[in-house]
């Protein structure tokens, strides 16, 4: 029944979106393009101030750079916290932002259109710049597609509306006028993923955040009360496709690594993903909390972070040209590679490490950090991934990507 509700639904906005998006089309042609004009958006369907858009935003506004830029939202939370910063920004469904994003020279965004485009597929004469939100370890647009695992193993794979959905979702790589990555590494599975040439390295602006804290928009250091802490550990885990119940830690654990941080004066904070809500975290201990709801963006709390500990999300990627240690907790690798996206590198082999699939593991590598991140050898190996996934390491991106546009 709910899969026969989803379809349905799909049929019933299909053709008022085909219609609004046939106007768009044809005004797009007639509407003469602003130069100077640049939109912003990104996350979640346009619900979240987040990622590259965000930072190469944030970077125009605080250089006082001579361009129109707008972000444009959905959110009544992020469009009043812009506006009382006097920084501009436009209501998404609104005569207004409609006519700035047929008039904008570039829509900049980190993930789907939908966050900018009014019918979330770019029919017509538009610039669209992909940013994407991360360096890709798990499989991605049609690589995830062809590989038919995770979210791509839908019981309606063979429908209609998914090859429509995968038509669509086709057309809209292909109109990318840019898409921007980190390495070459990164570069060639842009390329093999969105079926689209046109992709650049200029590394990706949300990192200029760790080497200029003049972007950071949340002083998590200050919101959270950091600075009582000699060592702040963040756990950043990705979601699970197809997971029902998520157990990264035991109870027994969590007691354990809170007298440990108890003695040494550190705090273990746990960042759950934007779709993960399945992993239940204890509210009595007192070093260790929950942060999930209190981070808009986790760039801006990663440059206040000491130890970070993740499993198979891309944030490590970022996190590492911070010179700081990494933890990769792969308690469930072997159930993850069953169910949930392929990846496109030998987590084991190609990662840095170090790596904990135990609870007891973890704890271990925590207390011994000081000794094994200084090693010379897992140094040597440190640098060599950071090298490899980082071309530029200057805090200079959201520049590079400006001129870019510029030119």
């Amino acid at each position: 029944m709910e899969l026969y509700h989803k379809n349905s639904l799909y049929y019933i906005m299909f053709f008022p979106n085909l219609t609004i998006s046939l106007i768009v089309f044809i005004l797009s042609y007639i509407i003469p393009k602003d130069d100077n004009l640049y939109l912003f958006g990104s996350g979640r369907g346009g619900m979240s101030f987040v990622g590259n858009p965000k930072y190469l935003y944030l970077y125009i506004i605080r250089n006082n750079i001579d361009l129109n830029i707008i972000w444009i939202t959905k959110s009544n939370i992020i469009y009043k916290q812009l506006s009382e910063n006097n920084y501009p920004v436009l209501k998404f469904y609104t005569l207004k932002a409609f006519w700035k994003i047929l008039k904008a020279k570039y829509l900049i965004i980190d993930s789907s259109p939908r966050g900018i485009y009014l019918t979330g597929h770019p029919f017509g004469k538009f610039n669209i710049i992909q940013t994407w939100h991360g360096t890709p370890i798990k499989k991605i647009w049609y690589s995830a597609d062809r590989e038919r695992k995770g979210m791509s193993n839908s019981l309606i794979e063979t429908s209609l509306v998914l090859k429509i959905k995968k038509r669509l979702k086709l057309f809209t790589s292909l109109k990318y006028k840019l898409i921007i990555s980190c390495s070459k590494d990164v570069s060639k599975i842009l390329i093999s993923s969105s079926l689209n040439n046109n992709v650049k390295i200029t590394g990706y602006p949300r990192n200029d955040v760790f080497f200029n804290k003049n972007l950071i928009f949340n002083n998590y250091k200050e919101k959270l009360n950091l600075s009582k802490y000699k060592k702040v550990i963040l756990y950043c885990p990705t979601f699970r496709d197809n997971y029902k119940i998520v157990r990264p830690f035991s109870s027994d654990f969590f007691i354990n690594i809170n007298e440990y941080l108890k003695d040494t004066d550190g705090v273990l904070l746990i960042k759950k993903h934007q779709y993960e809500n399945k992993i239940d975290i204890p509210e009595e201990l007192s070093n260790i909390r929950d942060v999930s709801y209190e981070i808009n963006d986790v760039q801006d709390l990663l440059a206040f972070t000491d130890i970070l500990i993740s499993d198979y999300s891309s944030i490590f990627f970022d996190f590492i040209l911070l010179n700081r240690p990494i933890i990769y907790y792969s308690y469930d690798f072997d159930e993850y590679q069953k169910n949930c996206r392929g990846m496109y590198f030998d987590y084991y082999k190609d990662i840095a490490g170090p790596f904990a699939k135990q609870e007891d593991e973890l704890l271990e590598l925590i207390k011994s950090v000081d000794v094994w991140f200084n090693d010379d050898l897992y140094q040597k190996k440190y640098k060599e991934f950071k090298n490899r996934f980082n071309y530029y390491q200057d805090g200079e991106s959201c520049k590079r990507l400006l001129d870019l546009l510029k030119q």
